[in-house]
């Protein structure tokens, strides 16, 4: 096994294109940046990741 720069081995980890979400609570726009999504079907839906955390995560729970 040989090693990889570290810059190379983050290209490897990150594969997928930086997307933006943007949420509204009601009182606040947010953009949230995400480098990481996943295809859930063969329709427009996929996944993302976030939490607690963050403002996004209150605005999208807040609408569901």
């Amino acid at each position: 096994m040989s090693q990889l720069k570290l810059s190379k081995a983050f290209t490897l980890m990150e594969l997928g294109p930086v997307v933006l979400v943007t949420t509204h609570d009601g009182k606040k726009d947010n953009i949230m940046t995400i480098s990481w999504t996943m295809v859930m079907d063969f329709t427009p839906v996929f996944a993302i990741t976030t939490g607690e955390w963050n403002h996004s995560f209150a605005a999208l729970q807040s609408n569901a």
